[in-house]
């Protein structure tokens, strides 16, 4: 495939843009959900996560639409012919946007992860009250006529 003309470039150049907008999407939302986990608004972000699956499935789209491009488009640049500077400067953003999102993901992850021992050490502790509070009523006699009595 050597042919790959300027209609080719123009094609691949709005392919790359639609999907660095949606990278850039996914990392305003990923942000958003750091705020959300940090307030506990477990609804919010589960709406968010969906948001952002439906997001990846447009990216999909789109890569599936612009990878045979970028395929031409990388073997004429190992061919030795010029590459595009519009397309590189796009991957190159797309690139620093997947980073962004990573290490937001990793910071998302461990504030789950914080809060998830959290709850746990929470429901612990409730049973062990619980537990405790069973062998106090298990010497409590509780036969309807000691309630019924008037006294």
């Amino acid at each position: 495939m050597s042919n790959f003309s300027s209609a080719d470039t123009e094609k691949l150049s709005q392919l790359l843009g639609k999907e660095l907008d949606a990278y850039e999407q996914i990392r305003k939302l990923t942000e958003t959900q750091t705020e959300l986990l940090t307030r506990d608004d477990i609804d919010a972000f589960d709406s968010s996560l969906d948001k952002r699956a439906k997001l990846i499935e447009k990216i999909k789209g789109l890569h599936q639409e612009s990878d045979p491009l970028m395929q031409s488009c990388v073997s004429l640049s190992a061919d030795g012919k010029s590459s595009n500077e519009e397309i590189d400067n796009l991957t190159k953003k797309i690139r620093e946007v997947l980073e962004i999102c990573n290490d937001l993901n990793e910071k998302n992850i461990t504030i789950m992860n914080e809060k998830t021992e959290e709850q746990t050490k929470k429901i612990d502790e409730q049973s062990a009250k619980r537990k405790g509070i069973g062998g106090y009523a298990q010497s409590v006699p509780n036969t309807p006529e000691i309630f019924d009595k008037k006294s």
